[in-house]
C-alpha cells in the first residue's frame, strides 16, 4: 500500500507497503511469456540465410506462435528459391488463410494439390479457404473430388454436411406458409388469414420477398400482394422497401406503402424509423414509427412508437410497443409483446375507425434443423369498446 498523508508541519510522508510490491513482482515473474518466433531459430537464420531447413523450421515457429505475418515472409524467401515445394506453398497458404486473405491462398494450394496430390492437409485448406470466400459450388465440386481421392476420411462428408447447412443459412431461399384465426367476442364470425411468401437472399444483407395473402372478416375476402427488397447501405445503415396491393379490398388497403431504416449502435443498442401510407377504400391513414432495441446475452429489449394521421380525422393518434425476445440455436427466436394506445383499424368493410387499443401476444420460430422451422403466435387483442379478439397463427417455414 502506498500512503501519503501530511505530518502537520506541511510536509507530506509517504508509506509504501513492501510485501504488496514484492508480490506485484512476483506475479510478474511467473506469468507466462507471450509467445513469439523461435529466438534460437531466427539467430540460426541470420547467422546461415541459406540454410532453408532452419527457415522452414522458423516459419512453423512463427506460425504456431501466432505471428503469421512473419511466418509468410519466412516463407516468401522459401519460395523464391523453390516455387514447387509443397509444403512451403502449404505454410504460405496456411499463413495467408490466418490473415484473412484467402483468395491469395487458392492459386498455391492449386499448385500444391497438382503436386502432391495425396497431401491431404492442403485439401483440407483449400476446402476452408473456399469456404471462407463463400465459394460454395467450388467447395463442393472440391470435397467431391476429396471424397474420391481418399475414401477412408470422414472429413469430406463431414464438411460437406456443414457447408450444405451453411449455404442454406446464408444463400437459401426460403418458403413460408401460414394460417390464422380471431376469435371475436359478442359472436361475431371469426377472422381468418392465409399467407404464403417467397424470400430470397442474395448474399449478404440483400434480399427479396414476394407473397400473397388471403384475409376473411366481415363476411367478406380480401386478396393482396406483396413484395419487399432490404439491403444494408453502409457498414452501419440497411434498410428496406414493402408495398403491397388489394384492388377492390374492403378490410385491407387496397394499397400500401412503407419504407425503413436501422443502424447498429455501440453497445449493442439498434435504432429503426418506418414511414407507411396505406390507402383504404374510404380514407388514407400515414404513419411514422421509431424504435429502440437493446440486445444483451441472447436477449433483446425494444420500445416504438407509432404516430399515425387518418384523413378524415384532424388529430394524429399514437401507438406504444413494449418487446422482449430471446434468440437461441440458429435463428431461433421467442419473444413477448405489449401494445396500448391508439390504433386505425378496419372495424367494418370500408370503415376505418381509430379506437384504444391494448394486446398481448406470445410469438416464436423455431428451427429444427437448417432446412425446417415451425412459426407460430398467440395473442389477445381489444378494439375499444367494440370488441375483444383471440388470435392463434401457424406456419412452416422451409430452406432450400
Amino acid at each position: 500500500m502506498i500512503e501519503c498523508k501530511s505530518n502537520g508541519a506541511g510536509k507530506a510522508s509517504i508509506k509504501v507497503s513492501v510485501p504488496l510490491i514484492v508480490s506485484f513482482m512476483v506475479a510478474l515473474l511467473m506469468a507466462p511469456a507471450a509467445m513469439a518466433c523461435d529466438a534460437a531459430l531466427e539467430a540460426a537464420v541470420a547467422a546461415k540465410s541459406e540454410d532453408t531447413d532452419a527457415r522452414d523450421a522458423l516459419a512453423r515457429s512463427c506460425a504456431r506462435a501466432g505471428e503469421p505475418a512473419k511466418a509468410l515472409e519466412q516463407y516468401d524467401i522459401l519460395l523464391a528459391q523453390n516455387a514447387t515445394n509443397p509444403d512451403w506453398l502449404l505454410g504460405k497458404s496456411q499463413a495467408l488463410v490466418a490473415l484473412g486473405r484467402p483468395r491469395e491462398a487458392l492459386p498455391l494450394l492449386e499448385e500444391a494439390r497438382h503436386r502432391s496430390p495425396n497431401y491431404e492437409d492442403v485439401w483440407r485448406l483449400n476446402t476452408r479457404a473456399l469456404d471462407a470466400l463463400n465459394e460454395f459450388d467450388a467447395a463442393d465440386s472440391l470435397l467431391l473430388e476429396a471424397a474420391a481421392q481418399f475414401p477412408q476420411a470422414t472429413w469430406p462428408a463431414e464438411r460437406k454436411t456443414a457447408l450444405d447447412e451453411r449455404r442454406l443459412l446464408e444463400r437459401g431461399t426460403r418458403v413460408s406458409a401460414d394460417l390464422s384465426y380471431e376469435d371475436l367476442s359478442g359472436d361475431r364470425d371469426p377472422w381468418k388469414g392465409a399467407s404464403l411468401g417467397l424470400d430470397h437472399r442474395f448474399g449478404g444483407a440483400r434480399r427479396l420477398f414476394a407473397g400473397a395473402h388471403l384475409e376473411e372478416r366481415f363476411g367478406t375476402r380480401d386478396e393482396q400482394l406483396q413484395l419487399a427488397f432490404a439491403d444494408r447501405a453502409d457498414g452501419h445503415w440497411s434498410y428496406g422497401l414493402s408495398a403491397d396491393v388489394s384492388p377492390d379490398a374492403q378490410v385491407l388497403p387496397e394499397w400500401s406503402f412503407s419504407a425503413e431504416a436501422g443502424r447498429g449502435l455501440s453497445n449493442d443498442w439498434s435504432i429503426a424509423f418506418r414511414l407507411r401510407h396505406a390507402d383504404y377504400a374510404a380514407s388514407q391513414v400515414d404513419s411514422i414509427a421509431s424504435s429502440i432495441d437493446k440486445y444483451a446475452h441472447g436477449f433483446s429489449f425494444g420500445y416504438s412508437l407509432n404516430a399515425a394521421k387518418t384523413s378524415d380525422i384532424s388529430d394524429p393518434h399514437y401507438g406504444h410497443l413494449l418487446r422482449a425476445a430471446h434468440d437461441y440455436g440458429r435463428d431461433s427466436r421467442i419473444g413477448f409483446v405489449v401494445g396500448f394506445g391508439e390504433e386505425a383499424e378496419t372495424v367494418a368493410p370500408g370503415v376505418v375507425q381509430v379506437t384504444d387499443t391494448r394486446s398481448v401476444s406470445l410469438y416464436g420460430l423455431h428451427w429444427t434443423n437448417a432446412a425446417w422451422g415451425i412459426t407460430w403466435e398467440a395473442g389477445w387483442y381489444e378494439q375499444g369498446n367494440l370488441y375483444d379478439r383471440i388470435r392463434v397463427r401457424l406456419g412452416l417455414e422451409h430452406r432450400f
